[in-house]
C-alpha cells in the first residue's frame, strides 16, 4: 500500500514539474488567457507607481474584474522587474486548491484519492490560468476552503457547527471579493445552514454575517462608484443586452452541453453501478422534467451565440466542434437536452444538488459563457454534492481501475484541447 501510494505521489510530483515547464514554454491551452494576461498587465502598469490611486479610481481601468487580485499583481510589479516572481508564486498558491481538494475528498471518498485529486493538474482551465494568472482561479482557492468548511459543518457534532459555519462564510466571502460569481453560493450553503439549523438564533447570525461582510463590496462600488460588474457587454458585441431572450436562449441551450461534460464519466467508469442509477432515476420523471428537457428547442429560435463567439470565444466543446457544421444549431439543442435528461437524473428529488445547479447558472450573467467559470466547480463538487443511494461515489471509486479511468477521461479532453487549433484548420479545409 505504501509503495502504491509513493507511485502516485511521484505522479503528483511530475504533474507539477509539469506546470513549471508550461511556464517555461509559455503554454497557453486555453489561447485567450495569455491574450488576457498581457492586456491586464498593460494596464496595471500604469497604475504601479500610485497604487492608492488604482484602487480609488478602478472604474478607469475599464475591467469587468473585481480589483483585488489585480492590487496584488500591481504589488508584484512594483517590487519585481520580472513578472516570473509574479506567476511563480502564483503557481504554488493554485497548489492550495489540490490540497483542499484532497482534504475534501477525504471526507467523501477516502480511496486512490492522489489519482482523483490529480486531475486537476490535467485540467486545460487549471494549467493556464496557473501560468497566466487570472482572479477566477485566485478565488477558486477560497471558494473550495469554503467546500472543506460546509462539508466539516455537516459531519461535525452540533457543539462544533457554528466554528465551521463561519469560516465557511468568510471564506466564501474572500472568494466572492476576489471573483464576484462565487457570491451566488452563499444560497446554496444557506440551505444547508436552514437544513441543520433550521429557524434559530444561529442560522439569524449567520445571515447577519453574510450582511455585514456584503457592506464594503456595497460602499466600493455603489458609493465610490467602482461600478466594475459590467454584465451587458454591448460594448463587444452591438445589440445584445444580459437581460434579453437570446442571452436567456443561449444560457439554456449552452450550458447543459457543457455541463454533461462533467457528469459524463461518473456514469461510464462503473456500469454496473450506472444501470441501477438510470433505471431507478428515470422512473422519477415526471410531465415537468420532461418540459425542462425540451427547453432547448423551445428557445431554438431566439439562440445566437454566433457573434459572441466571433468577437469573444467561449461556448464549450460540443459547440466550438461543431459549429462550423450544417444545421449544427439543431445538432446542440439535441445534444443540450440529452445533457438536461442526464443532469435531471443527478439531481431529481436531490434539493441540494438542484440549489447548486441553480446557483452555478446564476453565476454567469455575462453575455459570454467561458468554460473555466464551470468546470473546476463541477468536478470537485459533483463528487462532494451529488452522492445519491444508487450511485455511490465511495462505492464506485474503491476501485483504483475506476479511478484510472476518470483519470484517463479528463486526460482525453486535454487532449482535445491540445490538438483543437489543428481540428479547426482541418473543418476550414474541407
Amino acid at each position: 500500500m505504501f509503495n502504491e501510494k509513493k507511485k502516485y505521489l511521484v505522479l503528483v510530483f511530475f504533474f507539477y514539474l509539469s506546470l513549471l515547464v508550461g511556464l517555461f514554454f509559455e503554454e497557453n491551452l486555453l489561447l485567450g488567457a495569455k491574450t488576457d494576461y498581457f492586456t491586464i498587465t498593460e494596464r496595471l502598469d500604469l497604475f504601479k507607481s500610485d497604487v492608492l490611486y488604482f484602487f480609488n479610481n478602478y472604474k478607469e481601468i475599464s475591467l469587468r474584474h473585481s480589483p483585488i487580485f489585480q492590487l496584488i499583481h500591481i504589488v508584484f510589479l512594483k517590487m519585481f522587474d520580472n513578472d516570473i516572481i509574479f506567476k511563480l508564486a502564483i503557481i504554488h498558491i493554485n497548489l492550495l486548491i489540490l490540497v483542499f481538494f484532497y482534504l475534501c475528498m477525504r471526507i467523501k471518498i477516502k480511496n486512490n484519492l492522489l489519482i482523483l485529486v490529480s486531475i486537476l493538474f490535467i485540467f486545460p482551465s487549471f494549467r493556464s490560468y496557473s501560468i497566466w494568472p487570472d482572479s477566477f482561479l485566485f478565488g477558486f482557492i477560497f471558494f473550495i476552503i469554503s467546500i472543506y468548511f460546509i462539508l466539516k459543518f455537516i459531519e461535525s457534532d452540533d457543539n462544533k457547527k457554528m466554528y465551521y459555519a463561519y469560516f465557511n462564510i468568510i471564506s466564501l466571502a474572500i472568494s466572492s471579493y476576489v471573483s464576484p460569481n462565487f457570491a451566488t453560493f452563499s444560497i446554496f450553503y444557506l440551505y444547508i445552514f436552514y437544513r441543520y439549523l433550521k429557524f434559530s438564533n444561529s442560522l439569524m447570525k449567520l445571515i447577519f454575517l453574510n450582511f455585514i461582510l456584503v457592506i464594503p463590496a456595497f460602499i466600493y462600488i455603489f458609493i465610490m462608484d467602482n461600478n466594475f460588474l459590467d454584465f451587458d457587454g454591448s460594448k463587444w458585441v452591438k445589440d445584445l443586452s444580459t437581460l434579453s431572450l437570446v442571452n436567456l436562449a443561449n444560457k439554456i441551450i449552452i450550458l447543459p452541453t457543457i455541463f454533461i461534460i462533467y457528469f459524463i464519466p461518473f456514469l461510464i467508469v462503473d456500469f454496473k453501478l450506472t444501470k441501477i442509477f438510470l433505471n431507478e432515476q428515470a422512473k422519477k420523471l415526471n410531465y415537468s422534467h420532461y418540459l425542462i428537457i425540451l427547453l432547448p428547442f423551445l428557445f431554438l429560435k431566439y439562440f445566437s451565440y454566433d457573434e459572441i463567439s466571433n468577437v469573444l470565444g467561449g461556448a464549450g466543446l460540443f459547440y466550438n466542434l461543431f459549429k462550423t457544421f450544417n444545421f449544427f444549431e439543431f445538432f446542440i439543442c439535441i445534444i443540450s437536452s440529452i445533457s438536461i435528461f442526464i443532469i435531471l437524473l443527478f439531481t431529481i428529488n436531490n434539493l441540494k444538488s438542484s440549489i447548486f445547479i441553480i446557483c452555478l447558472m446564476l453565476s454567469n450573467p455575462q453575455l459570454t459563457i467561458y468554460t473555466i467559470y464551470f468546470d473546476l466547480i463541477l468536478v470537485t463538487c459533483i463528487f462532494l454534492f451529488f452522492n445519491n443511494n444508487f450511485l455511490k461515489f465511495e462505492e464506485m471509486f474503491k476501485n483504483r481501475n475506476n479511478s484510472i479511468k476518470f483519470f484517463l477521461y479528463y486526460f482525453f479532453i486535454l487532449l482535445l484541447y491540445i490538438f483543437k487549433q489543428d481540428y479547426y484548420t482541418l473543418i476550414k479545409n474541407i
